[in-house]
């Protein structure tokens, strides 16, 4: 009887997203009113790409060294749990979760699926755990290229507590959506293991990754917030070499800056490895930069829940493609343009300097590009403000060359150090509402 009403979910699933395109009443309608309820705010996310096993590095090497470590049997999963360990930039008492299929082939059967506070590792907090439900149900069918919102589910944590999201998924997921990096510490059970999810201890999810599968956003019910952030970026925002278990990424640091301010704003990181503004930038083949910016700005700046404001900072990568300063300031100004449309203060961020001999930075030709469109930037009146990054990470001897005391040796991306730099540069008071903030669009 339970296999037979999953199937009918699954071809309701499956009709859905095949008819979500068009109409009031389509699925993606439906989701974005939903995302966009009064008193939802956005308190973590990582932006979906994939599928599994693409990321950093896995355009040279058959997997990703950093995320892809775990075992999967045709790089899918199948009778496996999974326990997501996520950082929220928000406290509060009542939340929800997001999954994403955005990938899939096929309808992905998560059962059950429970949140706890995480003590150490893969360890529970003891009697911390509560089953999460979908319409009530104690799982869910994500149709193909869709994303389910979970529930309201009572749950009291303050800032600075880490959450663990158990599930289980039902017999084979198909290709796999993940966010590849996530430098921090997840845990998998192994291939045909079944429902691990009850396990306080976390022995029985006997693998480790440094990747995010299927969990795509946690957010809280706190109608007295003024919204969350939503910080647009690649490598640098998604946080690149943190040291893992440390949530020093400059997102983080902005988080720290906004709790300290009492705020009580999320922060969203949507950075991607590899990422671009545009689609000239990602060539034949380069699954691992996810999609552009501009192709992912709707599912993963405005239908996040309370969004209020967005830091744009990207587009390292559009140059190395090749991508000239002048398209690539076009393209970003197509993106403030379609957040300002959707009443959202932005801030741009400038192209911080790199000398990098590996990641395809060739300073003879792209470094003329990149001072124009810092320069560029700067001089943008559309914008509510500027965090000048390029400012505050340049040499003391050169201000065009890094320096070498704020990156890590590829001379490319920021140490700790660096991040908390960058975090101080960004005018806090053009993304804050009054009164703590001239922030006024909506």
């Amino acid at each position: 009887m339970k296999d037979a009403h999953w199937r009918a979910v699954a071809l309701l699933s499956l009709l859905l997203a095949a008819c979500g395109g068009g109409g009031e009443d389509s699925t993606e309608a439906r989701y974005q009113a939903s995302a966009r309820e009064a008193g939802w705010v956005g308190a973590w996310s990582a932006a979906p790409y994939g599928p599994y096993p693409q990321g950093p590095l896995s355009s040279v090497l058959p997997v990703d060294p950093l995320g892809a470590i775990t075992y999967f049997e045709n790089q899918q999963a199948r009778e496996q749990s999974f326990r997501m360990v996520v950082h929220p930039t928000v406290g509060g008492q009542r939340l929800r979760l997001r999954f994403s299929n955005l990938l899939g082939d096929r309808p992905l059967h998560l059962e059950p699926v429970s949140l706890a506070l995480r003590a150490a590792g893969p360890a529970l907090l003891p009697g911390s755990a509560k089953p999460v439900l979908f319409a009530g149900a104690p799982g869910v069918l994500i149709a193909p290229g869709a994303e389910a919102i979970s529930d309201p589910l009572d749950f009291a944590y303050d800032y600075g507590q880490d959450l663990a999201v158990s599930f289980h998924v039902v017999g084979e997921s198909g290709p796999m959506t993940w966010h590849a990096v996530s430098f921090g510490f997840n845990y998998v059970s192994l291939p045909g293991s079944g429902d691990r999810t009850a396990d306080p201890s976390g022995l029985l999810f006997g693998q480790t990754s440094l990747g995010w599968f299927f969990l795509s956003g946690v957010d809280v019910h706190a109608p007295d917030s003024p919204g969350s952030l939503v910080m647009l970026g690649d490598s640098i925002t998604d946080g690149a070499y943190e040291v893992p278990e440390t949530n020093t990424r400059w997102p983080d640091f902005l988080a720290a800056r906004l709790d300290a301010l009492g705020a009580n704003m999320g922060v969203l990181n949507q950075g991607i490895n590899s990422n671009t503004v545009t689609r000239a930038g990602i060539l034949e083949g380069e699954l691992y930069k996810g999609p552009a910016a501009e192709d992912r700005f709707q599912r993963d700046v405005l239908d996040r829940s309370g969004v209020r404001g967005l830091l744009l900072f990207e587009g390292t990568n559009d140059l190395t493609s090749g991508v000239s300063g002048e398209a690539l300031y076009a393209g970003l100004r197509r993106l403030v343009d379609r957040a300002h449309a959707a009443g959202l203060c932005v801030v741009l961020g400038t192209l911080m300097p790199r000398d990098d001999l590996l990641f395809g930075w060739d300073r003879a030709t792209m470094e003329d590009q990149r001072q124009w469109l810092n320069a560029r930037i700067r001089s943008d009146g559309g914008v509510e403000g500027i965090a000048d990054f390029d400012a505050v990470m340049g040499s003391p001897l050169d201000a065009s060359r890094p320096n070498p005391l704020l990156y890590f040796p590829d001379l490319l991306h920021p140490n700790s150090l660096g991040f908390y730099v960058m975090a101080q540069a960004v005018p806090l008071e053009a993304l804050v509402p009054p009164p703590l903030g001239r922030c006024t669009r909506r």
